[in-house]
């Protein structure tokens, strides 16, 4: 994803998906600047670590209501107002026509239609939309140490 929220989308299946994610992140980094990596630590922590240790900046984004919440409403967002750009990927639709509004007590979020369906796509797009445009938190010095 660029900064003006322009992606590109390949999604991984199957028992090898984590090692071929890993190799195409590898690839990507040749090529590109990684400015950050975020993963969902369920399945992806040790490739995470590894590619951490060749110096690559991994932020782990665990898939709670805490914060899967903003992500699904920042990506309502950058779609209802025009600022996401997608190549029209038939397998990125395929996951965003799998996907509801799951009411929760902290608001709504991204869930599947029925239990067998794929979203991983379209949560991975709300993953990177909300790291995209998160604005570091000014620093206040508040006294001396």
């Amino acid at each position: 994803m660029t900064e003006d929220l322009r992606i590109g989308v390949e999604v991984f299946q199957g028992d090898e998906a984590v090692l071929e994610v890993a190799e195409r992140v590898r690839e990507l980094a040749e090529r590109f600047e990684i400015a950050e990596l975020s993963f969902d630590p369920w399945r992806f922590q040790q490739a995470a670590l590894e590619l951490q240790a060749e110096g690559m900046p991994v932020v782990p984004f665990p898939q709670s209501n805490v914060r899967m919440v903003p992500a699904s409403e920042g990506l309502y967002a950058a779609v209802r107002e025009g600022r996401l750009r997608h190549p029209n990927d038939p397998e990125l639709n395929r996951h965003v026509a799998h996907a509801v509004a799951k009411k929760t007590a902290r608001g709504w979020r991204l869930d599947k239609v029925k239990s067998g369906d794929q979203i991983d796509a379209v949560v991975a797009l709300a993953m990177a939309v909300e790291r995209a445009e998160a604005k570091p938190e000014p620093v206040e010095l508040v006294g001396w140490l």
